[in-house]
């Protein structure tokens, strides 16, 4: 469907500051794609960066190896992959960076990338046995969800390496670890 291509065109044009007048027609005229195909995956240009984010998902989750799984604990597994995401989206940063910067005051495109982070928390958390119950899940999803908004806006704007937000989600999760046992209830499949 969506290319490798499209989506680098989808990230040029932030880079170059034509994301204000960029349009989905004409991504789909200038790759010349029939049956308005990208406008079933990206209905308006608010939901790029969560379509973005749902390729880079798919990709993390390939990373992690079922011998990581087997030796290491939930938080460090939860943590490496929070850490790949930010690892595999580093090439676009500046791109990210400019379309976050565009819409920081929309409160629809905050609701969109919010649900999509979410949803990539629970999709990572599917492939483990959640023991408890629902609440305590979702409990779960929003705590690990908070470390993830605070290492991606110091991803986003510290110019400086990736430290800071690795280091924010290491002492995220330990915090969540330390003084809860809700790590504990998620068990490797």
């Amino acid at each position: 469907m969506i290319d490798n291509k499209i989506i680098q065109y989808f990230f040029r044009q932030a880079e170059i500051g034509n994301w204000q007048i960029l349009s989905i027609d004409e991504v789909e005229n200038n790759f010349n794609i029939k049956n308005k195909s990208i406008y079933k995956a990206i209905p308006e240009k608010l939901y790029f960066f969560s379509y973005y984010s749902d390729l880079i998902d798919k990709k993390v989750l390939k990373t992690v190896s079922i011998e990581d799984l087997e030796i290491s604990s939930t938080d460090e597994i939860i943590q490496e992959f929070l850490m790949n995401k930010l690892e595999l989206m580093n090439k676009n940063k500046f791109a990210i960076s400019n379309i976050v910067n565009f819409y920081i005051t929309s409160p629809k495109f905050i609701l969109i990338n919010l649900k999509s982070s979410t949803k990539s928390i629970e999709t990572y958390l599917e492939t483990f046995d959640f023991s408890g119950n629902i609440v305590k899940k979702k409990i779960v999803i929003k705590l690990i969800l908070g470390v993830w908004l605070l290492a991606f806006r110091k991803w986003l704007y510290e110019e400086e390496s990736n430290s800071i937000s690795f280091s924010i989600i290491d002492k995220g999760l330990k915090k969540i670890k330390n003084n809860t046992n809700l790590l504990e209830l998620i068990k490797k499949k």
